[in-house]
């Protein structure tokens, strides 16, 4: 008897792990995973389609990210209108409540109990006309599901850095390479570059413990690489947001979709310090005051961080804001000058800004509110240039460097 189990590649290893216990509590019957049962070489479509006709049933795995993937939703679809019966499993958090159309028609099923493995195996039996196995035990499948997931490294992936209209498949990243690190750093770091997409479409992306994510000039994030990072961050994961100045409209990105989801908004202001009148102060180094931003692990003990290119950030209430503004300048575009072509702002000369002396208060680093993490936590600093592109930033900045990446190796929290 054959069963159709949807599932996004990222969720892989849960979908093996269900095929097996499944199969374990209900010897005939044979659950269909792409993951396992499409191999090299083989029409993947055509035996997708050919699985879904041999089935007599349907299991759609659903976690908060998998309900955003229009994968899921297709195959899904392709079954109801085969009149196949169709059972969404929540996992990962997800509740029935939660789920959105077309999915939330079905009588789903929360798989986060021992409970919920017996009800899901009787609801099969029933069905398909099966007869559970004797040694079928709800208490050791849960079990078996919870330790075949993705277990976590040490390792950091390097996302993007700020190049021209690239993913960092060069490995030119600030913090890819360990010779690119500032002199003085002692520390032992995995990383990882992260060359394309791929890697969120994929389990690998969960065995990361940290990711250092700045999005490139003229180069957005695709919708499902934005869910992917949302729900790996959910599990666990711990990422850090560097911006730019001026934001994604000037630099034709999408950033600030990504940060949204933990509550995370960044400006389109840039930081200078005073005197420079109506110039963009593009490239100059910027001292912030530790003493005037609020405690915090990153910068404990610490006195002043050096920064360029940096922009203000909003975050929601809730969240720390570790880095502020302190005696700097706040400079902004001339709302009258600006240019905007195909979408993407411009200032022309870069002399047309006004400044605001006052804005102290203003963060530059941020901390997310816990509340929208889920187990992960996420840290957004408004510059990807910590290191000094031109003359290397010491001091403060190794101690800093040091401890985040402590904090996304998950050795320290």
């Amino acid at each position: 008897m054959h069963v159709f189990l949807s599932h996004i590649s990222e969720e892989a290893s849960e979908a093996r792990a269900l095929k097996k216990a499944l199969e374990s509590a209900l010897p005939d019957l044979d659950v269909f995973v792409s993951a396992t049962d499409i191999h090299l070489g083989d029409a993947w479509l055509k035996e997708i389609d050919e699985a879904i006709c041999c089935a007599k049933a349907v299991l759609t795995l659903c976690s908060p990210g998998s309900i955003r993937r229009p994968w899921l939703n297709f195959e899904s679809g392709s079954c109801w209108a085969k009149h196949l019966p169709v059972i969404p499993v929540c996992h990962h958090g997800l509740r029935k409540d939660r789920l959105p159309d077309p999915l939330n028609i079905f009588q789903a099923l929360e798989l986060d109990t021992p409970d919920s493995c017996r009800l899901l195996v009787e609801q099969l039996a029933l069905k398909l006309g099966l007869q559970p196995a004797i040694s079928f035990d709800p208490k050791q499948m849960f079990h078996d599901l919870q330790s075949e997931r993705p277990t976590r490294s040490e390792a950091i992936g390097i996302v993007l850095s700020h190049q021209q209209n690239q993913w960092d498949g060069g490995g030119q990243s600030l913090f890819s390479l360990a010779n690119s690190l500032p002199a003085g750093l002692e520390g032992d770091w995995s990383f990882q570059t992260l060359a394309d997409e791929r890697p969120f479409l994929s389990t690998d992306l969960h065995k990361l413990s940290g990711l250092i994510f700045s999005s490139p000039w003229r180069a957005k994030l695709e919708p499902e690489t934005i869910s992917a990072t949302v729900e790996w961050v959910r599990r666990g994961g711990r990422l850090l947001l560097l911006g730019f100045e001026l934001g994604d409209r000037h630099h034709d990105a999408n950033l600030a979709e990504l940060s949204h989801h933990f509550g995370i908004d960044p400006d389109a202001n840039i930081v200078g310090p005073p005197g420079f009148g109506d110039r963009k102060p593009y490239d100059i180094p910027v001292d912030f005051d530790i003493a005037k931003g609020v405690p915090h692990p990153f910068t404990e003990g610490l006195t002043t961080i050096r920064l360029a290119n940096v922009q203000t950030v909003r975050v929601a209430p809730g969240g720390v804001e570790w880095l502020r503004v302190g005696d700097n300048v706040v400079y902004r575009p001339r709302r009258e000058s600006v240019l905007y072509r195909n979408g993407t702002m411009t200032t022309p000369g870069g002399t047309a800004f006004e400044t605001n002396s006052q804005a102290g208060w203003l963060a530059a680093a941020v901390e997310a509110p816990k509340g929208l993490c889920g187990s992960g936590e996420v840290q957004m600093i408004g510059s990807w240039d910590l290191l000094g592109r031109h003359q290397a930033f010491g001091g403060d900045n190794v101690k800093l460097i040091a401890r985040l990446l402590e904090w996304l190796s998950g050795r320290k929290g």
